[in-house]
């Protein structure tokens, strides 16, 4: 039992605890990108409610648990996105973190198949401590490079972004946690939100009537760790889809999904390898998406 709250311990703090203190990466992130990209919002012309849990080193003790709601649409009239974004992760080392915010985004349409977009989103980050959750086998270890008292901090957040799409190609930068700039190395702790940046772009090559293929790719930094991922999936009569895909910290994942009218229904399985593996073979995520059908003109991009 020990060895095994140790392990998590120690992937926290060499992996995870980036995830956890700041962004977290997601496999099945790119159909819903306005918590980590707020000019992503509005590229549905409906209304869109998207949730998304992962259930990380699925069988270990104490193992992190995150989830994710984003609700937008689009106003054509305004040329604009409007939504909310709402996520929870609690890591295996007793941290909390929520995070809140509106997010808007204009678009600026060139001809009738490329959309640009600018994002701004604002709201709030709240992370906490709680040592009562935190469960040791030998009650000495605590306070050994861990607080031994409950600490909470909440804080202004902001973010921005730009995206670029067409029916071939989307691509998208942003920068997240912006206040975190101001923030002068006297005052940083454990709960201090740092910036993060994200940087992504997904093709769509139709290879055949009925059969798509998607590659996407990704960078993303968290807080401390830089992620890269890197990923193949393929639309079946654009209602199922398969992808394979690699992100580092040695994590190799695949993705199934079925869209039918107004649901889509997404799963994903990391399959994880070297130190990973000492703690849990796998990790699972389950996506569950609504769009709401509106009178509205489309947008240029529609997932």
């Amino acid at each position: 039992m020990k060895k095994i709250l140790l392990a998590v311990v120690a992937l926290a703090v060499s992996t995870t605890i980036a995830f956890a203190q700041n962004d977290f990466v997601l496999t099945e992130q790119l159909f819903s990108r306005i918590a980590v990209n707020p000019a992503g919002t509005g590229n549905d012309p409906n209304v869109n409610i998207f949730s998304l849990n992962r259930f990380q080193y699925a069988g270990a003790q104490g193992a992190p648990f995150s989830t994710l709601l984003n609700v937008h649409s689009y106003f054509d009239k305004a040329n604009s996105g409007v939504g909310f974004t709402f996520s929870y992760d609690g890591s295996g080392i007793a941290y909390r973190q929520f995070q809140a915010k509106a997010v808007y985004a204009y678009h600026l349409n060139f001809g009738k198949k490329n959309l640009f977009s600018f994002g701004i989103g604002l709201g709030i980050a709240s992370k906490n401590f709680d040592p009562n959750r935190h469960i040791l086998v030998d009650e000495e270890e605590r306070g050994q490079g861990f607080p031994d008292t409950y600490q909470s901090k909440t804080s202004f957040d902001a973010s921005i972004g730009i995206e670029y799409s067409n029916p071939f190609i989307m691509a998208g930068f942003s920068i997240n946690h912006i206040p975190g700039y101001f923030v002068s190395q006297e005052d940083m702790n454990s709960l201090t939100i740092m910036p993060t940046y994200h940087l992504y772009a997904r093709g769509m090559i139709e290879v055949m009537d009925q059969l798509s293929i998607s590659p996407s790719a990704g960078y993303y930094y968290t807080g401390q760790t830089s992620v890269f991922d890197v990923n193949a999936t393929a639309f079946f009569c654009k209602y199922f889809w398969a992808g394979l895909g690699y992100r580092t910290l040695a994590t190799a994942y695949l993705n199934i999904g079925v869209e039918w009218e107004w649901l889509r229904v997404g799963y994903s399985c990391d399959l994880n390898a070297g130190d990973l593996s000492d703690v849990a073979w796998t990790s699972h995520e389950i996506m569950l998406s609504f769009s709401i059908p509106t009178q509205k003109n489309k947008s240029e991009w529609d997932d």
